[in-house]
């Protein structure tokens, strides 16, 4: 898989030097990229979920590169089902019961994670989600989101 944080900062060549300088940083980083979207086993998320997930996060912090880079992702496998969740307007309480919980619990992890407590999780739960389900959940946020922020602060240093 090609290194996504290169693809989306582009062919600049000093961004590219700083990136390698941490070679070890930058492949734990993206071997956690391919553990999160594309693990060998996917168990109940897909990688099309995976996917439209992570493009919704992307949405969320309006980091258009590394959406667009997800939403392409989605798009390589041929899924048009996940409408809802790529439409960042759309809030749980209009679709089924375990997608709003998932919704709810990436939109309030990206956007006020300070917020997310204990009860959330157990929505997940009592939506059906298992243990499994809700700690790979957890991974694909927590990846989603440190991966943007690694963006926007090598974007800042790139665009000085």
């Amino acid at each position: 898989m090609v290194d996504v944080i290169d693809k989306v900062l582009g062919e600049d060549a000093d961004m590219i030097a700083l990136r390698n300088r941490r070679e070890l940083l930058k492949q734990k980083t993206q071997a956690s990229c391919e553990a999160a979207l594309t693990p060998k086993e996917p168990g109940n998320f897909s990688f099309a979920l995976r996917a439209a997930l992570a493009a919704r996060m992307c949405a969320l912090w309006r980091a258009a590169e590394l959406e667009a880079h997800y939403r392409d992702l989605l798009e390589s496998y041929g899924e048009t089902a996940f409408d809802a969740i790529l439409d960042t307007g759309f809030r749980p309480g209009k679709a089924d019961a375990k997608l709003d919980a998932i919704l709810e619990r990436v939109d309030k992890v990206t956007l006020t994670p300070k917020e997310a407590t204990r009860a959330d999780v157990e929505k997940l739960y009592a939506a059906g989600l298992d243990d499994r389900d809700i700690v790979t959940l957890a991974s694909l946020t927590a990846f989603v989101n440190y991966q943007i922020l690694v963006v926007a602060g090598l974007k800042m240093l790139r665009d000085h």
